[in-house]
């Protein structure tokens, strides 16, 4: 999801609404989450994180920009910081700090029923895709070479 102008001016607001321990939803957009996540058809909930985030867990955080991304957690460093990356992205987003975390994705509302964080249906697809990262790296440089290559 990338920072859009409506959050930016509704950030105020749904802070408060975690702060106050309740939960805000949104429909993202863009496609790093694919397919966990499409936009324009799925909603998350998101609520405040309560300490430490877990491996696989769905960050909403602000970046040094300004922007707002919603990301895996890719990995938890020994300082701390996390390692993100979006769920159709190859690239790894590094030093994400606690402060720059403004919730986690606590259900993934789909057509087809809601995915609850913590339980096995929205494990298994995180636990899968960063198993296959490597293959989509090669997939995705290949692809970027062919494209050179034959322009």
């Amino acid at each position: 999801m990338n920072g859009s102008g409506s959050l930016r001016d509704s950030e105020p607001i749904f802070r408060a609404v975690l702060e106050s321990g309740g939960t805000f939803t949104l429909k993202p957009r863009g496609n790093s989450m694919r397919p966990t996540i499409i936009p324009g058809r799925d909603g998350v909930s998101i609520v405040r994180l309560e300490g430490q985030a877990l491996l696989y867990d769905i960050l909403l955080y602000k970046r040094q920009d300004g922007s707002f991304v919603l990301h895996r957690v890719a990995a938890i460093e020994k300082d701390g910081t996390y390692t993100m990356c979006g769920d159709y992205q190859v690239v790894l987003e590094r030093g994400v700090r606690q402060e720059d975390v403004v919730g986690v994705v606590n259900a993934i509302h789909r057509p087809d029923g809601d995915l609850v964080r913590g339980t096995r249906e929205f494990l298994a697809p995180a636990r899968r895709r960063a198993r296959n990262r490597p293959l989509r790296c090669v997939r995705f440089y290949a692809g970027k070479l062919w494209q050179k290559l034959f322009r």
